[in-house]
């Protein structure tokens, strides 16, 4: 009875996880507020315009605006937008230009689906989404060669964007302005992760199924050319991104196009393992073909803007990530930090409670604990027993006191296995590697330090997570201080904390939280039943369970129809037993 009211629970929980799209009230939230206010479109400027403000790119002068000492720039488009027959295209660098344009208001999002608490996806959307935005301080800017770290977004490649406060560089340039600060709008979703080299037409479009990684490869092209007119040295760069944008940091590290455009990465909660297979990603493609009833890629591109919208939210649950193609990316994205990108120096780290992030996506906390058994009772269906056995060893020693033990796998599983492996390897083949791991928790002791809780700290944004923390500025202090070290130097140590480089014996790690200290191979045992499962790939879509299993609804639905049927015969029963007493 328990593995059937899981089943039928399942269907709960994916039809709350994969609703296209929140109802919306006819009266905005503060957050829609918000974003609406921020909305605005640069402008050609044809007049005079102030050249304290302005600054000379390749692909045009842009005026932005200052604030005291810090100088922004919003909105600033990198590439040719890929519209019309560009949509579906590898992106292609702006031509030169000597317009005058404005810097003053952030690009489109890219297209996504509407959800009330994503603030990027309530901010007007387009295809042309291809900008980024840069904070500097104004003082010096015209001679300073200061470090640079861009920023990637998260959002599981399907969702967020830089005019997202929680993504802002404002505060965190005030604080800092020893260094600049980039954030990178990129392709989401069905425009920037769908394989269609496989239809009649698909040749041309063989690079489909990673575009908004090769988006991300054109910025950085973009800050090599012209980083140097905001005060930035283009010659120390620093990419960093969370969860995918995590994800699209290590492969940024480990694709031949991005070689040479940055010289250090930090990786916060993502890694290589946010992949997707060819024959993952052609199951998406079949999707949207049964759904628009195209053919070819020039049917698709005939599609209108809301029309690509709608389709986006129609199949747009199951998505996909960056496609392994053994071409861009590898088949085995982990064999890159066997030496290939050696040179770059890395900071790896994850969160203490990274699946807790979900609880409420999944409806709370007793449907959070049956979902999170489903999803490890289907990922176990596809290891071998010595694997299985591991996972079993590993849940064994989980602390009493956890209320999900098979969550605390799945961290380990999606990401600090993933994290430790790439250190590791990196630490090997003679790479500088920095660990990390957070721990300070959220005030909700349910989520604890789930996934993204450290975000506001780094960037210094003050929007935290799930209602927020008891703030700790002096956490806050010594880690954006942590990250900038690590950007200008390649070493994050501060004059408080020494933090010693990562390596295969002593495994030394920071753990930050409310104290900050160093501890060497944190949760050992947990790491060593762990280590067997990372070549898996595991993805940790969870739409994959109606996708890759639809027999799960079968059952599902059959076990639903079958209680109803009993439900009814209960009731007609008692009902006649009623009436004989009656009489």
């Amino acid at each position: 009875m328990r593995q059937t009211a899981l089943y039928i629970l399942l269907i709960a929980v994916m039809t709350a996880c994969s609703t296209s799209q929140e109802p919306q009230s006819a009266e905005p939230s503060a957050l829609e507020k918000e974003m609406t206010a921020l909305y605005g479109e640069n402008q050609v400027i044809e007049g005079d315009f102030p050249d304290s403000l302005a600054v000379e790119a390749t692909n045009g002068i842009f005026v932005g605006q200052r604030d005291s000492n810090l100088l922004a720039f919003k909105g600033i488009p990198y590439a040719v937008q890929p519209t019309g027959k560009g949509r579906w295209q590898v992106a292609q660098p702006e031509p030169d230009s000597r317009l005058v344009r404005e810097a003053k208001y952030f690009g489109h999002s890219a297209i996504q689906q509407r959800f009330s608490s994503n603030a990027a996806s309530l901010y007007p959307q387009g295809e042309d989404c291809l900008t980024l935005n840069v904070w500097t301080a104004a003082d010096g800017m015209r001679t300073a060669r200061r470090p640079v770290m861009v920023w990637i977004h998260g959002g599981s490649y399907v969702s967020d964007g830089t005019v997202n406060p929680r993504n802002w560089g404002e505060k965190f340039v005030k604080a800092h302005p020893e260094v600049v600060f980039v954030s990178v709008n990129y392709r989401l979703g069905l425009l920037g992760f769908l394989d269609l080299s496989q239809l009649p037409d698909g040749k041309e479009f063989d690079r489909s199924g990673y575009l908004g990684i090769l988006d991300q490869v054109e910025a950085l092209r973009w800050v090599k050319r012209n980083i140097g007119a905001f005060g930035g040295d283009p010659d120390n760069v620093t990419i960093m991104g969370h969860s995918a944008g995590a994800g699209s940091v290590s492969l940024l590290t480990s694709i031949d196009e991005a070689q040479g455009l940055f010289k250090r990465a930090i990786m916060q909660s993502g890694s290589v393992t946010l992949t997707s297979a060819p024959e993952d990603c052609q199951r998406l493609t079949k999707r949207v073909l049964d759904a628009t009833g195209a053919k070819t890629v020039v049917d698709l591109q005939a599609l209108t803007q809301d029309e690509i919208i709608a389709l986006n939210d129609e199949v747009g649950e199951f998505f996909r990530f960056p496609e392994r193609d053994g071409v861009v990316i590898p088949e085995d994205p982990y064999s890159r930090f066997d030496g290939f990108n050696a040179s770059i120096d890395m900071l790896i780290g994850t969160t203490a409670d990274e699946t807790r992030y979900w609880i409420d996506a999944m409806g709370g906390e007793e449907e959070f604990g049956a979902a999170v058994q489903l999803w490890y009772r289907y990922i176990a269906s596809s290891l071998d027993d010595t694997q299985q056995e591991s996972a079993s060893r590993f849940l064994d020693i989980v602390p009493k006191g956890n209320p999900w033990p098979v969550a605390e796998l799945l961290n380990d599983l999606m990401f600090r296995g993933p994290a430790i492996e790439m250190a590791q390897r990196h630490a090997a083949a003679g790479g500088r590697t920095y660990m990390y791991y957070w721990t300070k928790p959220l005030s909700d002791p349910i989520y604890g330090a789930c996934h993204g809780s450290e975000v506001s700290y780094v960037l210094n944004t003050s929007r935290q997570i799930k209602n927020g923390d008891k703030h700790n500025p002096a956490l806050a202090a010594e880690v954006q201080q942590m990250w900038v070290n690590f950007a200008t130097t390649g070493n994050p140590s501060t004059p408080a904390h020494y933090w010693p480089a990562y390596e295969t014996t002593q495994r030394a790690t920071m753990q930050l939280g409310d104290s900050i200290h160093l501890v060497n191979d944190p949760l050992s045992e947990q790491r060593q039943f762990i280590a067997p499962l990372m070549n898996e790939y595991i993805s940790p879509i969870f739409s994959d369970l109606l996708d890759k299993a639809p027999w799960y609804a079968g059952i599902a639905i059959g076990t639903l129809i079958i209680a109803l049927l009993l439900l009814t015969w209960l009731i007609v029963k008692l009902r006649r037993t009623l009436k004989r007493k009656n009489k």
